[in-house]
């Protein structure tokens, strides 16, 4: 096969595998599976008045048959460089959420929502004036989750 043809063939499965990701609604990636509760996420691309973004949701579900209040703490790298690692006044990047006995919840595209995270800005540049580069989420993690049972 011809260097060619090889190089055609990685760029179309790699066209391919990014149009799935963007385009299955129901694509949950798990994160945390125990016996109490699931966590899971996928990448959904919201459409805004102003500057379009890609956000990563959240869908947690209380497997277990009593009421909990879950909290968690949210480390986020953009373009490799952890933004909130080592901050003094960790409390303010703290998350949290009831869920009823096996009941989920779901990230939506609404803003501040607490099962969200922003990913990166899914215009083009040139759209977007005042914005000199899009920075975007390269990892993600869910840091001091806690179960408290109501």
């Amino acid at each position: 096969m011809k260097l060619e043809n090889i190089f055609l063939l990685l760029i179309t499965s790699l066209f391919l595998s990014l149009s799935v990701k963007a385009e299955n609604p129901n694509n949950w990636i798990t994160y945390l599976d125990d016996a109490n509760l699931l966590i899971e996420y996928q990448y959904q691309n919201c459409e805004y008045e102003r500057f379009d973004e890609e956000k990563i949701l959240l869908k947690i579900t209380n497997k277990i048959d009593k009421d909990i209040f879950l909290s968690w703490k949210e480390e986020l790298w953009y373009d490799q460089d952890c933004i909130n690692c080592n901050l003094e006044n960790e409390n303010e990047l703290f998350k949290s959420i009831t869920l009823k006995a096996n009941q989920f919840k779901e990230g939506t595209c609404e803003r501040n929502n607490p099962l969200t995270i922003f990913s990166k800005f899914s215009e083009r540049l040139i759209d977007m004036p005042g914005v000199g580069k899009i920075v975007e989420l390269t990892k993600f993690e869910l840091k001091k989750i806690k179960i408290s049972y109501e």
